[in-house]
């Protein structure tokens, strides 16, 4: 399996933290979405928006995919670097695989080692937590720390 690891540009608290349910029905992903582009607008950080949506949602689709049941997305603003973790409930580390050019997956992770700064997958608890570390400007603003609304179950442990 490969995976970029690294530590974390600034160690120490993060500045802001979003936690959110990650539900296995589509239109409440979507609210999860907009829940993180609204928390980075609201850091100053509309720049990175895209590329930290578009990594997530490939995490939060793959729980979806291939590992079923409650999960939980959070996210860590330090000064300058953003970390985005997905965590499950099973045990399988995510595997980086070379896709035909005719096949419908196996993208996934290659998108998010081709935009991360880093990323790397972790047992965590009874399962795992799949993350990747973007690098962001430094906020103009403090985002708040909060839980997204969501009508899901939370990962419990």
């Amino acid at each position: 399996m490969l995976m970029h690891v690294c530590a974390p540009a600034e160690l120490g608290p993060p500045t802001a933290y979003l936690s959110a349910t990650i539900a296995d029905d589509a239109e409440e992903l979507a609210q999860t979405r907009r829940a993180v582009r609204g928390w980075l607008a609201a850091s100053g950080l509309d720049e990175a928006a895209d590329s930290a949506v578009l990594l997530m949602n490939e995490l939060a689709t793959n729980v979806q995919q291939h590992a079923p049941g409650p999960a939980r997305l959070r996210l860590f603003l330090r000064p300058g670097l953003l970390r985005c973790e997905v965590l499950d409930s099973h045990r399988a580390l995510p595997v980086l695989v070379s896709a035909d050019t005719d096949a419908e997956g196996g993208r996934g992770l290659r998108l998010v080692d081709a935009l991360a700064l880093c990323w790397g997958s972790v047992p965590a608890g009874r399962g795992k937590a799949v993350w990747f570390e973007l690098p962001v400007p430094r906020a103009t603003r403090e985002a708040p720390t909060r839980e997204a609304p969501t009508r899901a179950h939370a990962v419990t442990g």
